[in-house]
């Protein structure tokens, strides 16, 4: 089976749990971290999500029920289906079951206890303003000492570069620039940051020179017409 790896906004995406144990609150957790509207159905629930359901009272919500393969045959073919349900059941073969279901009615799937799930999610090196998946196809504890590695080689080269084009994208300089103009000048920071390896200082000093010279020769307009019709 081949796999892409995706960066999706979840932000109000309506995510389905199944399953009420300390694994599913833990992807819970991870789903609402990032803007989901999460609903966990189960007969019970593990302790964490009352402190989840404080923590995001208008993003969870907690449905005691069994979420049976005729549940499932009714949500997953309804006209408002949800965006992902991913199943945390101790029972291998319902969660495969339900993923089924999902596969049939065209409704994204994660089954995190099968290598084989539509959809296989990863623990991602985050840190603001900083996110990064790698996956090793199949292979999850391969995938989990690269992503170590990558995480520990990003904090010690790169991650102050990010943070620092980060806080100048936001910065008032920047915002007067028009939208254009923005992509003209940050394309050129990111290129220059990526061959001084790391170097904000040096990559910001020689953009600049580049932008100026730029505004000084009028070939800024010329530029300007071409990131225009692109964005037209």
């Amino acid at each position: 089976m081949q796999y892409r790896s995706f960066f999706i906004n979840l932000k109000n995406k309506s995510c389905f749990v199944i399953g009420g144990n300390k694994s599913a609150a833990k992807i819970s957790s991870s789903l609402m971290a990032d803007g989901a509207l999460v609903t966990v159905w189960s007969e019970d629930f593990a302790e964490d999500f009352l402190a989840l359901g404080k923590k995001y009272p208008k993003q969870l919500n907690l449905l005691q029920a069994e979420f049976t393969l005729e549940v499932a045959n009714h949500y997953c073919s309804a006209r408002v289906k949800p965006f992902i349900v991913i199943t945390a059941l101790t029972d291998s073969e319902a969660n495969q079951a339900i993923c089924d279901i999902c596969i049939k009615n065209n409704v994204l799937s994660a089954n995190p206890s099968e290598l084989g799930s539509e959809v296989i999610i990863a623990d991602n090196y985050s840190v603001n303003p900083v996110e990064i998946a790698v996956i090793a196809k199949g292979f999850p504890v391969l995938t989990k000492q690269l992503q170590e590695a990558f995480s520990k080689y990003l904090d010690r080269i790169w991650l102050d570069a990010v943070k620092a084009y980060s806080d100048y994208a936001n910065s008032e300089e920047a915002d007067q620039l028009n939208e254009a103009e923005k992509r003209i000048f940050f394309r050129r920071l990111a290129e220059e940051i990526v061959k001084s390896e790391g170097d904000f200082k040096q990559a910001f000093k020689i953009t600049k020179t580049y932008y100026e010279n730029l505004k000084a020769q009028d070939d800024l307009l010329l530029e300007l017409a071409g990131e225009r019709s692109l964005m037209d």
